[in-house]
């Protein structure tokens, strides 16, 4: 329920034009013996635009809403909070004492606990909870049947009352902690009492119990002179002002990590996506995670931007809300598809979310994204080939492997031209030669200063030497860099394909050996598909329904020639199709804009 009931203090928020920085759950869930069907009740504390507080007209300064499902809702006003914490006002400590916080912004509510404790009136605490024990004892527990609430709600009530006799301050608000300042006869009570509650309806009845009667009226009864206590104004004054003073938190983009803007207050939408949205999923396929969240209103004030937060794989790719709409504005087919996943697909979503309707983007725009993601995805296809019929060798080759010297009409490997000569390449002279790029010089003379081939200090370049005036060259070496480059290149890229890429569809394709992706043709077509019912029906459909044919694909069952082929000729109908379609050229520009506005206002982060 924490993800709905941060969605209705946003509502809240926006509907009242207020701030509420601290939410919490009171009553019997807060307590500790909610029964089956006890109600969700959130209380909170708000703040109203500042210039409220200086008007000659009174604002609100309580919020009391009617039952939404099942959470029961409503605060107070800082400003009547603070009055009412003076008089040590029983529910509103209790509030703020709340086992169960929904939202605690800032460290406000250490704030106020501080304060709460300073000015505590054990006087005016003790007859709240006597009064609350009167009302059940004097009222609904006079008849034959009772319920076990009203039993457990008069307990709590003088618990409460005598633990602030016996002078240990704010009783806490879990019943579990007060049971054991109870008399050992009471105590031996209170499980059956609280097994009943949780296991039955609110309304079910049971048998009066003697030994509770005479422990509720004996407290009832006490005549005890318990201290008044003196709240101080000042103090109370200063709590009220320092809530406009409080500095705003501002996060930096390294603190919007994936962890964070999961956050109910952050997260507009979360969805699985990729096979498992598309319906292409086998047993064993990854689940992919994509999300919208929104950045709070101080970093988009502030001078730092983000885009979107992913792990280091991709599979998990939340986008920041503004960054998110502009790629609907370009009809960017990854954003697009958030708009319509499958139910069955949506982990959260926000009611501010379903405000971006398809209707709104899609336009002939698709025809280009749809058309060029999709040959794109052709291109990576063929590419990866390379990798899958090519791999490279775990040791690299080293960079001698790439000097040759010439001999006859060929040339042989420098290395084995110096040792069929017995001269140590660690002993011997180099220098480039002038006007003649890759092309050097190698001495063998006992008067040069000898430094070798390879610098000792990397392995990946040469070094030259000092050579006598009148010293003659044993040989002449050419260095092809840009075949050695290419080496150094190829393999790199290919062991870090090795460390990054997916071992179930690697072996998929080395199974089928088309040499190809299968997984990348089969999103082509998919893609190419979906660019086809959007300039025909103006329809944005992620689960496919020909999902038979693309797991065929998937698996390698056709040449990779016969899929381009059917791909390019797919993408010239689509492109027919986007030409005759009614769809606008692109999405109204100030639509979206004034949509992105209603939106960060209905969900300020």
């Amino acid at each position: 329920m924490t993800t709905e009931i941060e969605a209705l203090l946003c509502r809240i928020e926006a509907k009242h034009g207020i701030r509420i920085p601290y939410a919490c759950e009171s009553g019997s869930r807060a307590w500790g013996f909610a029964s089956p069907d006890s109600d969700y009740d959130i209380r909170f504390l708000f703040l109203r635009p500042e210039s409220t507080y200086f008007s000659i007209w009174e604002g609100t300064d309580a919020i009391d809403l009617p039952l939404e499902n099942e959470l029961d809702a409503g605060g107070w006003d800082i400003r009547k909070a603070a009055r009412l914490l003076g008089k040590s006002n029983g529910a509103l400590v209790e509030w703020l004492h709340s086992p169960v916080v929904y939202r605690n912004e800032g460290g406000f509510c250490e704030r106020w606990r501080s304060t709460a404790r300073a000015v505590f009136s054990p006087k005016s605490s003790r007859e709240h909870y006597l009064g609350l024990a009167r009302q059940m004892v004097r009222g609904k527990l006079q008849d034959e049947q009772v319920r076990a609430k009203d039993y457990l709600y008069a307990l709590r009530s003088t618990l409460c009352a005598r633990w602030i006799a016996e002078g240990k301050g704010i009783p806490p608000v879990a019943f579990g902690e007060l049971i054991p300042s109870a008399p050992s006869d009471v105590q031996a009570r209170i499980p059956g009492l609280l097994e009943h509650k949780v296991r039955t309806m609110e309304g079910e009845r049971m048998p009066r119990i003697a030994a509770l009667d005479e422990f509720l009226n004996a407290i009832l009864e006490e005549r005890l002179d318990i201290p008044a206590g003196d709240p101080d104004g000042v103090l109370l004054d200063q709590l009220f002002r320092n809530e406009f003073r409080q500095s705003v938190a501002i996060l930096t983009p390294a603190e919007l990590t994936l962890e964070r803007v999961r956050q109910p207050d952050l997260l507009l939408m979360e969805s699985v996506a990729g096979s498992r949205a598309y319906g292409t999923n086998l047993d064993h396929s990854d689940e992919d995670l994509r999300g919208v969240f929104a950045a709070p209103r101080p970093f988009l004030l502030g001078l730092d931007e983000i885009e979107q937060v992913s792990d280091e794989r991709g599979d998990e790719v939340y986008y920041e809300l503004g960054h998110f709409v502009s790629l609907l504005l370009r009809n960017n087919p990854n954003a697009l598809e958030l708009l319509a996943m499958p139910e069955d697909c949506i982990r959260h979503r926000h009611p501010a979310f379903a405000l971006l309707e398809p209707r709104i983007f899609l336009s002939k725009l698709c025809a280009k994204t749809f058309g060029e993601y999709a040959m794109g995805q052709i291109r990576k296809a063929r590419g990866l080939n390379k990798k899958i019929v090519n791999p490279q060798p775990e040791q690299r080759r080293a960079m001698l492997d790439f000097c040759h010297v010439p001999e006859g009409q060929g040339s042989v490997p420098v290395l084995e031209w110096l040792a069929a000569r017995g001269i140590d390449p660690k002993r011997c002279s180099l220098t480039a030669v002038q006007h003649a790029a890759g092309m050097y010089a190698i001495y063998d003379d006992p008067r040069s200063e000898s430094r070798g081939l390879v610098s000792p200090k990397d392995p990946d370049a040469l070094i030259f030497s000092s050579v006598a005036k009148e010293a003659q060259p044993v040989t002449w070496m050419h260095f092809n860099q840009d075949a050695f480059q290419a080496h150094c290149k190829a393999h790199r890229e290919y062991w870090e394909w090795v460390e990054q890429r997916n071992p179930e569809r690697y072996a998929t394709n080395a199974q089928h050996g088309r040499g190809y992706d299968s997984k990348n043709l089969m999103h082509t077509l998919r893609l190419l598909d979906m660019a086809g019912e959007i300039a025909r029906e103006g329809a944005l459909r992620i689960r496919r329904p020909n999902r038979e044919y693309l797991l065929r694909v998937r698996a390698g069952e056709f040449e990779y020639e016969e899929l381009v082929a059917k791909a390019e000729a797919q993408l010239l109908e689509v492109q027919a199709a986007f030409e005759q379609s009614s769809l606008p050229e692109q999405p109204d520009r100030a639509e979206v804009n004034a949509l992105l506005v209603r939106i960060r206002e209905a969900f300020p982060g």
